[in-house]
């Protein structure tokens, strides 16, 4: 545990009282210069701390802070929280590039599986396909560090069952309704409001998986309207687009994907997920265009099979099982020019 995030459990335990900064000192081995470079971390991270001379500092009405700490107590939480065998452990950054290079770098080290990266703004997000992923401030971006033994083949589960845990986790913390447009998209009425990569290393010698870091980035509110990019007003939609998002959703919103995707993987040959994958499609019947480097082919959607492949049928009768590529129910002279940056 950071030492910020000890000084707050200082504060939490003693609410209502002050604690001078001779005792945090004390208790944590550091400087009082130490305890009050944190303290004034802790302030610019929300946290409402008094601070009163030959009294010491006070925690007040903690307010809506999305920190590593709140992610961490509603994922230890006794009653509602992971119940698991693989050890999680989160952090919360204000800003990075992209959270899945950076825990990419990270799991390079070769740190255990269980390592989650949250952001509250990216300046350098990535999405399918080389685009960018528009992430600005209050959404939540965040990535996780698996290593799973499994074929590069089966790769996608991963993306499967995070679409999963991020209809289910809405659903738990909000009330809200949502479908997975496949293979990656979670969408909100006919809007999106998250979009997941999957990224993997393979060994070269036997084809299997050496670690894999999933990526999910999630619109929670709308961001000013000279910061939202007009090729993506009509696409993009949020968690809360009109209505105020309750306090502490941020955290609750975060811990419950985390909770369910692990749920989920550490039961990965069970594929306990895929029929609520499969229930969850918004494509199921629909006409679609599946697009390709030769063009765009008109096409009705059949189904998922059990290996999260979309089964389509082409105007000819021939029917295929999609494994990969994008598809859209756009007209297809107008799918390239409106091609989303997520």
């Amino acid at each position: 545990m950071k030492t910020a995030d000890k000084i707050l459990g200082l504060l939490e335990e003693n609410r209502g009282k002050a604690i001078s900064g001779e005792r945090l000192a004390k208790v944590l081995g550091i400087s009082r210069a130490a305890v009050w470079k944190h303290i004034k971390a802790l302030k610019e991270e929300g946290y409402e701390i008094s601070s009163v001379s030959n009294k010491g500092y006070e925690l007040m009405d903690s307010g809506d802070v999305f920190s590593t700490k709140s992610v961490m107590d509603e994922l230890i939480d006794e009653e509602n929280g992971y119940k698991g065998k693989i050890k999680i452990e989160a952090e919360v950054r204000d800003e990075v590039t992209s959270t899945n290079a950076l825990l990419k770098d990270i799991a390079a080290e070769g740190v255990d599986e269980g390592r989650v990266l949250i952001a509250k703004r990216q300046t350098a997000g990535r999405g399918r396909l080389g685009r960018n992923f528009f992430s600005p401030k209050n959404g939540i971006y965040l990535s996780m560090l698996l290593r799973p033994n499994m074929d590069f083949r089966e790769a996608m589960l991963l993306t499967t069952i995070a679409a999963v845990a991020v209809v289910e986790a809405v659903r738990e913390v909000t009330g809200k309704d949502t479908g997975v447009k496949w293979v990656n998209d979670v969408y909100l009425g006919s809007k999106k409001i998250c979009g997941i990569l999957t990224e993997a290393v393979t060994d070269v010698e036997n084809g299997r998986l050496s670690y894999a870091v999933v990526g999910i980035g999630i619109n929670i509110t709308k961001p000013l309207e000279e910061n939202f990019p007009e090729e993506l007003r009509e696409i993009a939609g949020f968690v809360y687009d009109d209505d105020e998002p309750p306090k502490g959703v941020m955290s609750k919103l975060t811990a419950a994907i985390v909770k369910n995707y692990f749920k989920y993987y550490e039961k990965l040959p069970e594929h306990s997920f895929m029929e609520s994958y499969k229930k969850y499609q918004t494509l199921l019947n629909k006409e679609i265009f599946v697009i390709t480097p030769e063009g765009s082919k008109k096409a009705r959607v059949l189904g998922v099979d059990d290996e999260a492949r979309l089964l389509v049928k082409y105007e000819d009768g021939k029917i295929e099982a999609l494994f990969t590529g994008e598809v859209s129910v756009r007209e297809a002279g107008s799918e390239k020019r409106n091609m989303p940056r997520f």
